[in-house]
Protein backbone atom coordinates (compact mmCIF):
# COMPACT_ATOMS: atom_id res chain seq x y z
CA UNK A 1 0.00 0.00 0.00
CA UNK A 2 1.16 3.51 -0.92
CA UNK A 3 2.18 6.07 2.21
CA UNK A 4 2.53 9.50 1.90
CA UNK A 5 5.91 10.56 3.58
CA UNK A 6 5.01 13.70 4.47
CA UNK A 7 2.34 12.49 6.78
CA UNK A 8 4.13 9.58 8.38
CA UNK A 9 6.25 12.64 9.32
CA UNK A 10 3.26 13.32 11.95
CA UNK A 11 2.76 9.67 13.07
CA UNK A 12 4.14 7.75 16.25
CA UNK A 13 7.16 4.86 15.44
CA UNK A 14 6.29 2.03 18.36
CA UNK A 15 9.35 0.23 19.36
CA UNK A 16 9.72 -2.99 21.67
CA UNK A 17 9.27 -0.94 25.01
CA UNK A 18 7.77 2.36 23.60
CA UNK A 19 6.87 5.41 21.22
CA UNK A 20 8.79 7.68 19.58
CA UNK A 21 7.97 10.87 17.34
CA UNK A 22 9.23 10.98 13.72
CA UNK A 23 11.53 13.87 13.09
CA UNK A 24 12.45 12.91 9.20
CA UNK A 25 12.99 10.13 6.74
CA UNK A 26 16.47 9.94 4.99
CA UNK A 27 16.07 7.87 1.11
CA UNK A 28 18.94 7.17 -1.62
CA UNK A 29 16.86 9.06 -4.64
CA UNK A 30 19.16 6.40 -6.48
CA UNK A 31 17.82 3.11 -5.61
CA UNK A 32 14.63 4.45 -4.37
CA UNK A 33 14.82 3.22 -0.99
CA UNK A 34 14.24 4.45 2.33
CA UNK A 35 17.71 3.82 4.24
CA UNK A 36 17.48 5.73 7.95
CA UNK A 37 14.70 7.16 10.15
CA UNK A 38 15.28 10.18 12.40
CA UNK A 39 13.99 9.67 15.60
CA UNK A 40 13.35 10.60 18.94
CA UNK A 41 12.68 8.55 21.64
CA UNK A 42 11.49 11.18 24.01
CA UNK A 43 8.78 12.58 22.28
CA UNK A 44 9.34 16.14 20.03
CA UNK A 45 12.02 17.18 21.69
CA UNK A 46 15.55 16.03 23.09
CA UNK A 47 17.79 12.97 22.70
CA UNK A 48 17.45 12.24 18.32
CA UNK A 49 18.59 8.87 17.17
CA UNK A 50 19.00 7.30 13.87
CA UNK A 51 17.89 4.02 12.85
CA UNK A 52 17.83 1.79 10.06
CA UNK A 53 14.99 1.59 7.51
CA UNK A 54 14.87 -2.20 6.91
CA UNK A 55 13.69 -2.63 10.54
CA UNK A 56 10.47 -1.07 9.35
CA UNK A 57 7.62 -2.94 9.95
CA UNK A 58 3.79 -2.73 9.96
CA UNK A 59 2.44 0.80 9.28
CA UNK A 60 -1.09 1.63 10.52
CA UNK A 61 -2.90 4.89 8.92
CA UNK A 62 -6.15 4.53 11.18
CA UNK A 63 -3.61 4.72 14.22
CA UNK A 64 -0.97 6.70 12.64
CA UNK A 65 1.94 4.64 13.97
CA UNK A 66 4.64 2.90 12.26
CA UNK A 67 6.48 -0.44 13.96
CA UNK A 68 10.05 -0.40 13.98
CA UNK A 69 11.76 -4.06 14.70
CA UNK A 70 14.27 -2.31 17.05
CA UNK A 71 15.01 -3.61 20.46
CA UNK A 72 16.10 -1.18 23.87
CA UNK A 73 19.34 -2.44 23.62
CA UNK A 74 19.93 -1.32 19.81
CA UNK A 75 17.85 1.94 20.02
CA UNK A 76 20.38 2.70 23.09
CA UNK A 77 23.10 2.01 21.01
CA UNK A 78 22.61 3.63 17.57
CA UNK A 79 24.16 6.55 16.87
CA UNK A 80 22.19 9.52 18.76
CA UNK A 81 22.62 13.36 19.34
CA UNK A 82 21.33 16.37 21.08
CA UNK A 83 19.75 18.08 18.41
CA UNK A 84 22.24 20.15 16.99
CA UNK A 85 23.64 19.68 13.83
CA UNK A 86 27.30 20.20 15.03
CA UNK A 87 27.15 17.60 17.89
CA UNK A 88 26.18 14.82 15.34
CA UNK A 89 28.89 15.60 12.55
CA UNK A 90 31.53 15.79 15.97
CA UNK A 91 30.35 12.26 16.92
CA UNK A 92 30.65 10.77 13.31
CA UNK A 93 33.56 12.13 12.19
CA UNK A 94 35.00 9.91 15.23
CA UNK A 95 33.44 7.18 13.75
CA UNK A 96 35.50 4.67 11.04
CA UNK A 97 34.47 5.08 7.56
CA UNK A 98 31.70 2.35 7.51
CA UNK A 99 30.46 1.15 10.38
CA UNK A 100 28.20 -2.39 10.65
CA UNK A 101 25.88 -1.14 13.15
CA UNK A 102 23.76 -4.00 15.27
CA UNK A 103 20.33 -2.36 13.91
CA UNK A 104 20.02 -3.59 10.44
CA UNK A 105 22.67 -2.42 8.08
CA UNK A 106 25.84 -0.67 7.58
CA UNK A 107 26.02 3.31 7.96
CA UNK A 108 28.78 6.28 5.92
CA UNK A 109 29.24 8.72 9.10
CA UNK A 110 30.34 10.52 6.35
CA UNK A 111 27.19 10.63 4.69
CA UNK A 112 25.48 11.48 7.80
CA UNK A 113 27.08 13.99 8.60
CA UNK A 114 26.60 15.51 5.76
CA UNK A 115 22.51 14.80 6.42
CA UNK A 116 23.30 16.51 9.59
CA UNK A 117 24.38 19.79 7.91
CA UNK A 118 22.56 20.07 4.93
CA UNK A 119 20.45 22.78 4.70
CA UNK A 120 22.46 24.55 7.42
CA UNK A 121 22.37 28.71 7.87
CA UNK A 122 26.20 29.06 7.36
CA UNK A 123 25.97 25.92 4.22
CA UNK A 124 26.76 28.49 1.61
CA UNK A 125 29.89 29.68 2.99
CA UNK A 126 31.48 26.52 3.53
CA UNK A 127 34.10 25.27 0.56
CA UNK A 128 32.00 22.89 -0.99
CA UNK A 129 33.58 19.07 -0.24
CA UNK A 130 33.16 16.19 -3.30
CA UNK A 131 32.57 13.35 -0.99
CA UNK A 132 29.95 15.66 1.37
CA UNK A 133 28.35 16.29 -2.40
CA UNK A 134 28.36 12.64 -3.08
CA UNK A 135 26.93 11.88 0.31
CA UNK A 136 24.21 14.17 0.19
CA UNK A 137 23.03 12.66 -3.16
CA UNK A 138 22.69 8.88 -1.73
CA UNK A 139 21.44 10.20 2.06
CA UNK A 140 19.11 13.06 1.89
CA UNK A 141 16.45 13.99 3.67
CA UNK A 142 12.78 13.85 2.94
CA UNK A 143 12.53 17.43 5.08
CA UNK A 144 14.46 18.97 2.42
CA UNK A 145 13.28 18.31 -0.57
CA UNK A 146 9.54 18.88 0.54
CA UNK A 147 8.80 22.62 -0.55
CA UNK A 148 11.45 22.55 -3.61
CA UNK A 149 11.19 23.74 -7.00
CA UNK A 150 10.70 20.51 -9.98
CA UNK A 151 11.32 21.06 -13.51
CA UNK A 152 10.43 19.37 -16.41
CA UNK A 153 12.87 19.16 -19.14
CA UNK A 154 11.06 21.75 -20.87
CA UNK A 155 9.25 23.93 -18.18
CA UNK A 156 8.67 24.70 -14.48
CA UNK A 157 6.04 22.12 -13.18
CA UNK A 158 5.33 23.57 -9.28
CA UNK A 159 7.38 22.39 -5.85
CA UNK A 160 6.72 18.82 -4.61
CA UNK A 161 4.12 17.97 -2.10
CA UNK A 162 5.17 14.83 -1.00
CA UNK A 163 6.24 11.55 -2.09
CA UNK A 164 4.35 8.10 -2.03
CA UNK A 165 6.13 4.79 -0.88
CA UNK A 166 5.74 1.32 0.00
CA UNK A 167 7.08 0.72 3.64
CA UNK A 168 6.89 -2.85 3.29
CA UNK A 169 8.54 -3.25 0.42
CA UNK A 170 10.51 -0.48 1.21
CA UNK A 171 10.07 1.26 -2.14
CA UNK A 172 9.64 4.92 -3.29
CA UNK A 173 6.88 4.98 -5.98
CA UNK A 174 6.05 8.79 -7.09
CA UNK A 175 6.66 12.64 -6.62
CA UNK A 176 3.65 14.83 -5.77
CA UNK A 177 4.16 17.56 -7.63
CA UNK A 178 2.01 20.76 -7.30
CA UNK A 179 1.21 23.40 -9.90
CA UNK A 180 0.82 26.28 -7.21
CA UNK A 181 -1.83 27.76 -9.48
CA UNK A 182 -4.52 29.48 -7.47
CA UNK A 183 -7.16 29.08 -10.91
CA UNK A 184 -6.51 25.52 -12.06
CA UNK A 185 -4.40 24.16 -9.18
CA UNK A 186 -3.91 20.20 -9.60
CA UNK A 187 -1.41 18.41 -8.46
CA UNK A 188 0.12 14.94 -10.31
CA UNK A 189 1.81 11.69 -9.13
CA UNK A 190 4.99 11.30 -11.54
CA UNK A 191 7.58 8.38 -11.15
CA UNK A 192 10.19 8.43 -9.01
CA UNK A 193 12.45 6.78 -11.84
CA UNK A 194 12.02 10.00 -13.59
CA UNK A 195 14.25 11.68 -11.24
CA UNK A 196 17.16 13.55 -13.21
CA UNK A 197 19.00 15.39 -11.15
CA UNK A 198 18.33 17.62 -8.15
CA UNK A 199 20.77 20.52 -7.30
CA UNK A 200 22.65 21.31 -4.14
CA UNK A 201 20.88 23.00 -1.66
CA UNK A 202 23.39 25.91 -1.61
CA UNK A 203 22.36 26.49 -5.69
CA UNK A 204 18.52 26.08 -4.48
CA UNK A 205 18.15 22.57 -4.18
CA UNK A 206 15.65 22.38 -6.91
CA UNK A 207 14.70 18.98 -8.63
CA UNK A 208 14.44 17.83 -12.56
CA UNK A 209 12.68 15.21 -13.99
CA UNK A 210 13.20 13.31 -17.46
CA UNK A 211 9.65 14.50 -18.06
CA UNK A 212 8.14 17.08 -20.45
CA UNK A 213 5.58 19.46 -19.38
CA UNK A 214 2.99 18.13 -21.43
CA UNK A 215 3.22 14.45 -20.11
CA UNK A 216 3.27 16.16 -16.26
CA UNK A 217 -0.16 17.48 -17.60
CA UNK A 218 -1.70 14.02 -18.80
CA UNK A 219 0.21 12.06 -15.36
CA UNK A 220 -2.57 10.48 -12.66
CA UNK A 221 -3.95 12.59 -9.80
CA UNK A 222 -2.27 11.32 -6.57
CA UNK A 223 -5.97 9.93 -5.37
CA UNK A 224 -6.54 7.91 -8.64
CA UNK A 225 -3.32 5.72 -7.98
CA UNK A 226 -4.40 2.16 -7.43
CA UNK A 227 -3.62 1.35 -3.28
Amino acid sequence: MLQSLSDMLSWRVRTADKTAALSDILFDPDNRQMTYLSLRPGGVSGRQVLASASRLGKTDPHAREVELRITPEELETAPSWGGDADELSALLTALPPLVVGPFGATHAPLAMAAFASEGGEDEADMPPDPRAEEALDRYTRLTRWLGREVFARDAELGTLSDILADPVENRLAYFIVDNGKFFGHEQRALPVSALAHRAPVAKGGHIVLDVTAAEFETAPHPDALPA
